[in-house]
């Protein structure tokens, strides 16, 4: 009688887990939700990154949180300041170390600074390695993930990009992004005390 009962208990997780779709392995349709249809995907350079990038960035109302690898494009760093200084959003970017030092980021880098932006620049968290994220966050409900950079050679090259309308994902992104702010700033300020 107990093996029996612990077979339906098994059967029964067994149900659950494969009829919600919750079963990590492989992909399980969850009430014939297809993800893809809730998010605008593009490729570069077939599709125009940039142009797809700074509509994205107009959707800001509140707050945008960037984690960029490169930043050396003059079109988002305007659409930064524009955002700050006419909608009073607040702008936030993390950028990597290792291309922050170039004459293109640089100069980047020194006019969101002048606007008032905060600029963090470090590493990775493990092992001082690049920080190599291409993400931004706005409003707490939209997401832009992918392999294209915000750089001046991106959209001609093979990047991906996908913008999602998610609370969860947005939230999901935003503690990933508060994490390496934490340590970024921490080590950016142990950095100016020497």
């Amino acid at each position: 009688m107990k093996m029996l009962r612990n077979i339906l208990l098994s059967l029964a997780l067994l149900a659950t887990t494969f009829g919600a779709g919750t079963y990590y392995g492989y992909q399980m349709p969850r009430a014939g939700v297809d993800p893809q249809d809730y998010i605008e995907t593009l490729f570069t350079p077939y599709d125009n990154g940039i142009d797809a990038y700074l509509k994205f960035l107009d959707k800001a109302q509140k707050s945008v949180n960037m984690a960029a690898y490169s930043l050396t494009h003059d079109d988002i760093t305007a659409k930064l300041i524009w955002l700050k200084e006419t909608r009073g959003v607040t702008v936030r970017v993390l950028l990597d170390q290792s291309q922050s030092g170039g004459p293109d980021a640089k100069e980047q880098v020194e006019k969101l600074r002048a606007a008032g932006i905060e600029v963090v620049i470090g590493k990775s968290e493990s092992y001082g390695q690049i920080m190599h994220h291409k993400y931004t966050v706005i409003d707490g409900l939209w997401t832009y993930s992918g392999s294209w950079n915000l750089s001046n050679s991106a959209s001609k090259q093979a990047n991906e990009m996908d913008f999602i309308k998610s609370e969860s994902r947005a939230k999901l992104f935003l503690a990933n992004w508060e994490r390496m702010y934490k340590f970024m700033k921490a080590k950016e300020q142990s950095g100016k005390r020497r």
